[in-house]
């Protein structure tokens, strides 16, 4: 075994300094220490963390856009999702001679279709809401929600909200939409509407206008609260939070 190449010239070393020790000439007095403080060392730049990529992100670069014939409301969407939409005109008074401003507007439609071929979520922009539970209601449960750009029909806030209203089979239907902040204020209910203020009235715009406690609704019934939130952590549900985002009235 070789011995390590280090030990070779430390021992060298050594000798060298007994012999220089023989001979050395008395030490000097020692010196004051200087009265300058050392310099502090600069401090090591910090660097500013990398913000990640949120790997949930829904990419909306290349989305469409969708506008009324008035254009007093529009909404993007994607691409590959299929818009069908409709106007018609509306107005009662054309056949009268005796109103001089008759009342007129184009009544629009539009519906969302995914890739799956599911219709999930419409656009109505003429909007008439009423009615009465008659004292039969059920648990209203609020999921989610956050503030919307648009108006509000009552007045007040406006918000894209998910909510779920219990059902007289002990299922529940699932709804999301942008309605007013007001509309969720309730523990039970057996209707609920997702509307917005526009320029000449209101408009509709959520995967349901009108959503009741029936079972009739088979793409939005569900059997547990569990169901829907496990819904909520889909790329599809994120898509439609992104779509009602997108919705703008005039």
């Amino acid at each position: 075994m070789h011995a390590p190449a280090a030990l070779v010239p430390l021992a060298a070393a050594a000798v060298a300094v007994l012999a220089l020790a023989g001979c050395a000439q008395p030490a000097a007095e020692p010196t004051e220490a200087p009265t300058t403080a050392p310099t502090s060392q600069a401090p090591e730049p910090t660097t500013e963390p990398t913000a990640t990529e949120d790997p949930t992100a829904i990419d909306t670069s290349d989305w469409l856009t969708y506008e009324t014939t008035d254009s007093d409301a529009s909404f993007r969407y994607p691409a590959d999702w299929t818009l069908e939409s409709d106007a018609e005109l509306f107005a009662p008074d054309a056949d009268r001679d005796d109103v001089q401003d008759p009342y007129e507007r184009t009544m629009d439609s539009a519906t969302l279709t995914a890739p799956n071929g599911q219709q999930l979520l419409a656009l109505a922009d003429f909007v008439d809401i009423g009615g009465a539970c008659g004292g039969i209601v059920f648990p209203f449960e609020v999921l989610a929600q956050e503030p919307s750009e648009a108006a509000a029909l009552d007045g007040g806030g406006s918000v894209i909200a998910t909510v779920a209203i219990g059902t007289e089979t002990d299922r529940w239907i699932m709804g999301i939409g942008i309605t007013d902040a007001e509309r969720l204020e309730y523990e039970e209910a057996c209707t609920t509407y997702f509307v917005a203020g526009s320029s000449d009235g209101g408009v509709g715009f959520g995967t349901h206008f009108q959503m009741g406690s029936t079972d009739d609704d088979p793409l939005w019934s569900i059997d547990s609260l569990d169901d829907a939130r496990a819904y909520m952590e889909t790329d599809e549900y994120r898509t439609i939070l992104e779509i009602l985002r997108s919705f703008e009235v005039r």
